[in-house]
């Protein structure tokens, strides 16, 4: 276990050196630089500014000089945002994305499983018809749709929950159920078929054969061996679940870090560009890793390094 746990910690690192490296390149691509849009500055001060931020050296220093700063932790300053640096935006506004993100996630996987095992348990029944069609509908519509209908009907027509803002748990509700729409009909819709290819299998007839319970066929048999395709989608789902917190974060005013990010690509802050995509790069390669060893954990049969237990 420590040892493929220092192997992939290993991998992380050189990950994170290859993302580093190739955004640090891609944004360099572009032509110009934070400042060719200041029109109201001298050439002096602008000049002055690139040096300010390294922006006169040639590019190998620059990119030196970054991967130096970030072996030490150091994010750089923002350069957009006089006096703050992209570290202090980060710890800002990660709480508060972060606490979206789980709830969203919380809700995606909770009632996700809910729905996919009542779905398979009554199989072309009204209910299954139901779990499906609340899926196509999570499938089908863009958070970015879900959201300013749920801010229509609950905040401004119903007046049942806040309608922007970030002031409590109140106002967590609506930008989290959004926000779980698509990867809640994603767990629903895998955890329904996973289940009823396990209902189907020989071992489940004989359990019920003996006379099991049906409550007991279901729990330890079924859904522990259906679940875990379920499991190995939480990493990507969680990529999902960042990701579209941006354009969450806006639609509800929430001070999360995903208005750091929109506003730094639009600025061309390179440094809270490159500080974004590196610690939510580092934050999805931790989930991943997380993702495998609760796998080999759900099933023990599985170990660790790729060798499974016969």
């Amino acid at each position: 276990m420590i040892r493929y746990i220092g192997k992939r910690f290993i991998m992380m690192a050189i990950t994170l050196w290859v993302i580093a490296t190739l955004t640090f390149v891609l944004m360099n691509l572009i032509p110009g630089d934070p400042f060719t849009s200041e029109k109201k500055y001298s050439e002096e001060i602008l000049n002055n500014l690139r040096a300010e931020y390294n922006l006169n050296e040639p590019l190998p220093t620059q990119y030196v000089l970054y991967l130096k700063d970030l072996a030490q932790f150091d994010l750089g300053p923002s350069i957009k945002q006089a006096s703050r640096g992209v570290n202090d935006l980060i710890a800002e506004g990660f709480p508060v994305s972060a606490v979206l993100g789980i709830e969203a996630m919380i809700i995606a996987v909770i009632i996700g499983l809910f729905l996919g095992i009542i779905a398979s348990l009554q199989q072309n029944k009204p209910l299954d018809y139901l779990a499906m069609f609340l899926a196509v509908i999570g499938l089908s519509v863009p958070s970015f749709v879900i959201a300013p209908l749920f801010q229509k009907y609950f905040g401004v027509e119903w007046e049942l929950l806040p309608l922007a803002g970030w002031n409590g748990f109140e106002y967590t509700i609506l930008p989290a159920i959004a926000l779980s729409s698509l990867p809640l009909a994603l767990v629903t819709r895998l955890m329904r078929s996973n289940m009823l290819e396990v209902l189907g299998q020989d071992y489940i007839r004989t359990a019920r054969a003996k006379g099991l319970s049906p409550y007991f066929v279901v729990s330890r048999h079924t859904v522990r061996n259906a679940i875990l395709p379920v499991v190995t989608i939480i990493g990507p789902l969680a990529i999902g679940i960042l990701t579209g917190s941006f354009v969450i974060e806006k639609i509800f005013a929430i001070p999360g870090i995903g208005k750091h990010f929109v506003e730094s690509i639009s600025n061309r802050d390179y440094p809270v560009i490159m500080g974004m995509t590196i610690f939510y790069s580092a934050l999805l390669i931790m989930v991943n890793f997380l993702v495998d060893i609760a796998y080999s954990w759900i099933d023990p049969r599985i170990k660790l390094g790729g060798k499974e237990a016969k």
